[in-house]
């Protein structure tokens, strides 16, 4: 994973700095390469006098971050290494205005663990005080006298697709509230869109409703390399903030799907970050908890639409009389493509999700088959990324219809990351999570239903090109069985236990992180702290990836011994120590709590080739869990079972 230096405001780079070093500068000439455009436009000047300078630092550190995500490639499409070359690591130097702020752990930790899960990114941040300090002024654009006469009730962020649409039309028209909504056009066809969308909400609200504030960022005259834009949640979130406190909110609207927020991947080769994390309940939390610490107010950063699907959401537009205006948004990720074609791809798998929320909906007719290069349905995909993609879409949601929820949990660990960030029960809103995507299954599922009977005659089934959705789902190949997970099948424990002899079985070993307190607690009453802490918490990086992927146990990675004692800053000879102390000290551990002896590599695997890693076979839970005596058995694993992580804690 190769490290890219961005050396950011004007600060001279190391001498020793790549000529792969990228300089970026909010305050360089209009024409240098260097730019970084930051406009936030219609405001009064008088709105910007409560902002205070570490909210316009943030706003800068946002936009560096954004330009650098967008002009640093992600490598191929290929997902080699299991998308190694997907990831990568950033070191800024960045000149701030308030650099003790900046300078603390709390907030320096906040900033990187939000950036590092919502991109899955490495980072690395060095601050230092900016010699000409300024204040928000000069981002200002032109003053509109308008901005003072409302006293909004809500803030929400406007990207110009469905869900935000949906957002503002309930929050407007259904609830009736004042509104002030914050636009990043990030390119020309987006801020028409945008406008477009304004221009008719201001004609369908009461006067006064509504005020709209659009932003401009984006770097010189260059077009980015890399459109995924997994740091714009940040920056968005950024803005909303600063918009927020202008008018004395505290609270910010996140408006999306709850099926794009959970990000539960479309098909196994959907890695890490590559799976969509922007309005992932933690990264809510987590921005939320960083713009906390950085103003004297608790921020909060919501999503009101969590829990409905893609078609809910779009029948919002419908039950308010704004159905027309679905032609105006824009949701395809392609947005090069979309602003030469003047139409959505048709193969991205936002316009994938789009299409089937809009036919679910019943809301076809407000959106001409025309408007996609590729139909849904009849079109030809090519082959590769874009036909997998659709056609795992459809599979993924005959399977998501049909699981129960127990095959559900064991399938997709990963909704056990989101559940420590959302209020209320865990269970009961593992429950919600899993319904929620029963219905999206459903909907889907009954979509195809109605485009099969549409397309049922044998003239049109063999005329239908060979890569078209339909053809596919006809062919044999794509016919797939109700989804049970394997245990579902296994006779009663009480038939089985009269067949087998009794074997002894020692339980999983569960474990779980608690960074507050730097321990890692075992069940049963064993714990690591201190330097055993550091040590697991480095080989956890992978681990926890690897869950993440959905890698099988057997394939988890190990950290090789150069790579680990590097992180921790230690001679590998030193290394090698801590290990042997930390086994002994949990072997010790664990008979005197519970009679159980382990072997070396119950807890910290070791290869004399490949390095280090937690031994996979290792249950991760929520420290809550592991109380003395009781430990949740709806939560419980068998060995065979994916290693699931019932709560992420680090």
């Amino acid at each position: 994973m190769p490290e890219r230096l961005v050396v950011c405001g004007g600060l001279p780079a190391p001498r020793n700095a790549s000529a792969n070093t990228l300089r970026l500068d909010v305050n360089a000439p209009p024409k240098s390469p260097n730019k970084v455009n930051l406009e936030l436009a219609d405001l009064a000047a008088t709105l910007a006098d409560n902002i205070p300078d570490v909210l316009t630092d943030m706003l800068e550190i946002a936009a560096y971050v954004y330009c650098a995500d967008q002009f640093t490639s992600r490598g191929s499409d290929l997902m080699t290494n299991m998308g190694a070359e997907w990831r990568r690591r950033f070191r800024f130097k960045i000149p701030v205005r308030c650099p003790d702020v900046w300078g603390s752990a709390d907030v320096h930790d906040a900033l990187v663990e939000t950036l590092s899960f919502l991109t899955e990114h490495e980072f690395a941040f060095e601050f230092v005080a900016q010699t000409t300090v300024t204040g928000i002024q000069p981002y200002l654009g032109f003053s509109d006298p308008d901005a003072q006469a409302i006293v909004p009730d809500e803030v929400i962020l406007l990207s110009g697709g469905l869900d935000s649409l949906a957002g503002a039309v309930e929050a407007l028209i259904g609830s009736k509230r004042k509104v002030v909504l914050v636009s990043h056009q990030a390119s020309k066809m987006i801020a028409s869109k945008q406008k477009n969308l304004v221009a008719a909400l201001r004609h369908r609200a009461d006067s006064g409703q509504l005020f709209h504030v659009p932003v401009t960022i984006n770097k010189g005259q260059e077009e980015a390399v890399e459109f995924t834009q997994r740091s714009r949640s940040l920056l968005f979130a950024t803005l909303g903030v600063v918009i927020a406190r202008m008018f004395g909110r505290r609270t910010l609207s996140f408006y999306e799907n709850g099926i794009v927020s959970f990000n539960l991947p479309i098909t196994e080769h959907v890695l890490g970050a590559r799976a969509s994390r922007t309005t992932h309940s933690r990264v809510l939390v987590e921005c939320g908890r960083l713009f906390s610490l950085l103003l004297p107010d608790t921020i909060h950063v919501e999503n009101p639409f969590m829990w409905k699907t893609k078609s809910e959401v779009v029948r919002i537009l419908a039950d308010r009389g704004c159905a027309d205006l679905i032609t105006e948004t824009l949701s395809c990720t392609r947005v090069r493509e979309a602003t030469r074609r003047k139409r959505h791809c048709g193969t991205c798998s936002q316009c994938v999700d789009r299409r089937f929320g809009i036919l679910a909906a019943y809301l076809g007719e407000y959106e001409p088959n025309d408007l996609y290069a590729v139909d849904l349905f009849l079109g030809e995909h090519s082959a590769g990324p874009d036909l997998a993609m659709v056609e795992s879409y459809v599979l993924r949601a005959q399977k998501l219809a049909t699981m129960s929820e127990q095959a559900f949990y064991a399938t997709y660990g990963q909704i056990f990351r989101a559940l420590p960030y959302l209020p209320g029960s865990q269970d009961d809103n593992a429950r919600r999570i899993h319904d929620l995507h029963r219905r999206h299954g459903n909907q889907v599922v009954e979509v195809v239903d109605r485009e099969l009977k549409n397309n049922a005659s044998l003239v049109q089934a063999l005329s239908l090109p060979d890569t078209s959705l339909l053809a596919m789902i006809l062919s044999p190949i794509a016919k797939q069985p109700d989804y049970a997970d394997p245990i579902e099948s296994e006779a009663p424990a009480s038939a089985q236990a009269a067949i087998d002899p009794p074997i002894p079985a020692r339980p999983p070993l569960m474990f779980a992180l608690e960074p507050g307190g730097r321990t890692v607690l075992f069940r049963g009453g064993p714990k690591l702290t201190g330097r055993a802490y550091d040590l697991i918490e480095e080989l956890f990086r992978e681990f926890e990836e690897d869950i993440e992927a959905g890698i099988p146990k057997a394939e988890f990675r190990f950290v090789k011994a150069e790579v680990l004692a590097e992180r921790l800053g230690i001679e590998e000879q030193t290394l090698r120590k801590r290990v042997s102390r930390a086994r002994k000290s949990l072997e010790k551990q664990f008979l005197e709590c519970s009679g159980v002896q382990l072997d070396d590599d119950d807890v910290i695997e070791n290869d004399e080739w490949k390095g280090y890693r937690i031994n996979p076979y290792l249950l991760l839970v929520n420290p809550s869990q592991l109380q003395a005596d009781a430990v949740s058995s709806t939560m419980s694993q068998v060995d065979e079972a994916p290693v699931t992580t019932l709560a992420t804690t680090h």
